[in-house]
């Protein structure tokens, strides 16, 4: 039995770009743009963000809403993971031999705009939940729900008790251009993946080699990108909008990692 593992971190600052102050674009398409800020590690996320109080809690409207911060975009998130690392084994047996690779990502941000685009067109799961109030609940538009009422949406509570999630915050909150909150399509993007499987047998006894006049034959089944954990729902985070560069961690209607089967047969003379 073999066992292999790995650890990495790395830790990076803008300290003078460019002489001073700036702002230098690595997804500039993007409403969630990826920059490099002085005083901020490299590729952080930029963009509309939500109006807080002087202690970091959200500054909310009278029905218990966030507004968007009308002072200018903001740092709202980071995809550099605070570690990375991977553990594998591999293990024999006669003629067989098992070999797993897991990898990890912890502490990055994740932008989900996919997620949050599909919420403000409803076709998103997020927003065909149904529910039956069990109290009166306000919703954006500062209409009060009475209890019993079942609905389309959602219950959250932003600090000031709880208020209803429906159309008419998907569609104002969410969504694109202005007046939007990019900030909440930033998560938790950590991640652990079954990178890789693959089991082999070998055929090689004296037996064998005398009946077929073979050296050996090895059969292989393996299989890369199996499962993935994270709490981020419907997309990637192990992928990014972009490809490989300096803008990191967004997500825009991008192909998640592919699962793949490889069977394979090799015969020694």
């Amino acid at each position: 039995m073999g066992i292999m593992a790995n650890f990495n971190r790395n830790r990076n600052l803008v300290t003078s770009p460019n002489r001073g102050w700036c702002r230098q674009l690595y997804a500039s398409v993007s409403s969630v743009q990826s920059v490099a800020i002085e005083g901020y590690p490299m590729g952080v996320f930029f963009t509309q963000a939500a109006a807080r109080n002087e202690d970091g809690s959200l500054l909310l409207n009278d029905n218990g809403f966030p507004m968007v911060d009308l002072t200018g975009d903001k740092v709202v998130g980071d995809p550099n993971p605070d570690w990375r690392g991977g553990l594998g084994f591999n293990l024999a047996y006669k003629g067989l031999a098992l070999n797993c690779l897991f990898e990890t990502s912890q502490g990055n941000d994740f932008s989900e705009r996919t997620r949050f685009i599909l919420g403000y067109f409803g076709t998103h799961a997020d927003v065909g939940n149904e529910i039956t109030l069990t109290q009166d609940l306000v919703n954006y538009a500062g209409v009060t729900i009475p209890a019993g009422t079942t609905v389309r949406g959602n219950i959250r509570n932003f600090g000031g008790g709880d208020v209803l999630l429906d159309e008419s915050y998907y569609t104002t909150v969410q969504g694109f251009g202005d007046g939007v909150l990019n900030e909440f399509t930033v998560a938790d993007g950590s991640w652990t993946r079954l990178r890789e499987l693959s089991l082999s047998y070998t055929l090689d006894s004296e037996g064998f080699r005398k009946s077929t006049g073979l050296s050996s034959i090895e059969l292989t089944a393996s299989g890369r990108n199996l499962k993935i954990w994270t709490d981020i729902v419907g997309a990637d985070p192990d992928i990014n909008q972009f490809g490989v560069g300096q803008g990191q961690g967004l997500d825009y209607f991008t192909n998640p990692g592919a699962k793949s089967f490889v069977f394979g047969l090799k015969i020694n003379y």
